[in-house]
């Protein structure tokens, strides 16, 4: 099966909205650097570039570790909406969608034989969404974009509100990333639950996650 090629684009207006405000929450895995950012950008009171909501951290962090005892990267699309906020856009990921891979413990991309699977995993995803971004994994490589990864990001993702969302989940790291003249750069994320889910109670959980790193020889 050829490449999938978009054939028409429907681009929406980016509403004034206030972003998520309840229930926010710095990734448990973020480095001494990372949460720094993440304090600073809280204290201001302006928005966060990327709001992850909860659903759809633990489905990427599955993800990862349960490929991570084979050094697999994994892959998969960001689904949510943009708004912007004190003259800001930023990106709420509500959901992700994937689905076979082909990958090695460097290289990783949507099986073709899959995409029918995974068309209709996104038409079945009960929600209006756009692409926000993509989320893939380094085993054990820390996170950041390669030579590679950039190419995608500048030719698949080139938005302001585009994310680029790197886990590695042996060594317990992620980060989200955006593109900036001449590269890129880290952005802001917080975790969020979102209302609906709040008012059912469904609050912050302590995870204890053991992921055995690969020995090396």
């Amino acid at each position: 099966m050829a490449r999938p090629k978009i054939v028409k684009e429907t681009r929406r207006p980016i509403e004034d909205r206030e972003p998520p405000t309840t229930a926010l929450m710095p990734h448990e895995w973020l480095s001494e650097e990372s949460l720094r950012s993440y304090k600073s950008v809280l204290r201001s009171g302006g928005p966060f570039d990327v709001y992850l909501s909860v659903t759809a951290e633990e489905k990427i962090r599955r993800h990862a570790v349960r490929e991570a005892p084979n050094r697999l990267e994994v892959m998969g699309f960001l689904l949510g909406e943009v708004s912007s906020w004190k003259g800001r856009a930023y990106s709420v990921v509500r959901d992700v969608g994937t689905t076979e891979l082909k990958s090695t413990s460097s290289k990783v991309r949507f099986d073709p034989e899959a995409f029918p699977k995974l068309f209709h995993e996104l038409d079945s995803s009960g929600f209006d969404y756009i692409l926000v971004g993509w989320y893939h994994s380094h085993p054990g490589h820390s996170c950041f974009l390669s030579r590679t990864d950039l190419e995608t990001q500048r030719t698949m993702f080139d938005q302001p509100y585009h994310a680029a969302l790197v886990i590695d989940p042996i060594k317990r790291d992620i980060k989200t990333f955006r593109l900036v003249p001449g590269g890129y750069e880290e952005s802001s994320f917080a975790v969020f639950i979102p209302e609906e889910a709040a008012a059912r109670g469904k609050g912050p959980r302590t995870r204890r996650l053991k992921v055995k790193p690969a020995v090396t020889t």
